[in-house]
């Protein structure tokens, strides 16, 4: 394999950044109300905090000054809002809507994005060079995995893409990024997370080099099984991520430029692209990277990448 690795760093997107939303805060269809100082809860009760961008769970009946955010005692974060879900860092939290999900973003120099945990049926990346200005990107990705051979697109079963990367953005500094997830009329689309931020090649040399073959990518199930006294079993459900290890051919020249980009990231939480060919989506990880570097001759490296994949 080739085309490969590269590393995404993902911007932080604040309130300064997401100029708009299809999604609503708070968004009253996915059952959400904004949290209200005084009014009396019953336990298990949910309220939403703008400030925050998350949901919080009434722990113990009454009411109350203190916003959930500063009250333990009486509420527990439980998730981000609908509107902030792709934007929180982890993949399980999705944000959603019906027919059309989007955001229109000012993030400021970009030139990747890499989504994942999607459902629907594409999604567009529109940028333009200012607010309202020229479009300067323009590319829209179904969400079906691409298709080896002709003999598998007539007679196997289509398959779904959950994750995709748009790459080879010209980067502006006061770009308008507009992200749309679409699908059929009344189908609900889906989005775990969008990363926004600069796709970094662990490679600099044009001679050769590249992701060699062997890479792995291992699914991590946090289920588990429980049984009772009385033999009774069942499977408590939790969620799941990817991990990911390859391993990396590439000149002893470029060895040093590649260990200090792996040390800049280490307690990053980035996108990981072991090669970014067609059909090898599963060596496509967002999560935290550590690795090793072998020096095996004066003009030959090595680099293993090992990357634990966010829920």
């Amino acid at each position: 394999m080739t085309a490969g690795p590269l590393i995404l760093v993902p911007l932080e997107i604040t309130d300064a950044v997401m100029t708009s939303s299809s999604v609503a805060e708070p968004d009253t269809t996915a059952g959400e109300a904004a949290w209200i100082s005084g009014h009396t809860y019953a336990v298990g009760d949910e309220a939403i905090r703008t400030q925050t961008h998350r949901v919080y769970r009434r722990e113990t009946a009454g009411a109350g000054t203190t916003p959930p955010e500063d009250d333990a005692t009486n509420w527990t974060d439980i998730r981000p809002t609908n509107k902030w879900a792709a934007f929180d860092g982890e993949i399980s939290t999705q944000s959603t809507d019906v027919e059309e999900l989007s955001w229109v973003l000012r993030p400021g120099f970009f030139n990747s994005i890499a989504m994942y945990g999607l459902e629907g049926e594409e999604v567009q990346a529109v940028v333009k060079d200012t607010p309202g200005g020229s479009v300067v990107f323009d590319q829209t990705i179904g969400l079906i995995e691409p298709v080896p051979d002709w003999y598998e697109w007539y007679f196997s079963p289509i398959k779904a893409a959950n994750k995709l990367l748009f790459s080879d953005i010209l980067p502006y500094p006061d770009a308008e990024l507009t992200l749309t997830v679409r699908a059929s009329p009344g189908i609900t689309v889906k989005a775990g997370m969008a990363a926004i931020g600069d796709l970094r090649p662990l490679i600099t040399s044009n001679d050769w080099g590249g992701t060699l073959g062997g890479a792995k990518a291992e699914p991590r199930s946090f289920s588990y099984i429980k049984t009772e006294l009385d033999g009774t079993t069942r499977i408590i459900k939790r969620r799941a991520a990817t991990d990911n290890t390859f391993s990396v051919a590439l000149p002893r020249i470029d060895a040093d430029y590649a260990l200090a980009s792996l040390q800049e990231v280490l307690d990053v939480p980035c996108a990981v692209i072991a090669t970014s060919e067609p059909g090898f989506l599963g060596l496509n990880t967002f999560g935290l990277v550590s690795g090793s570097m072998s020096y095996d001759s004066y003009g030959n490296a090595t680099l293993t990448i090992t990357t634990k994949g966010m829920v």
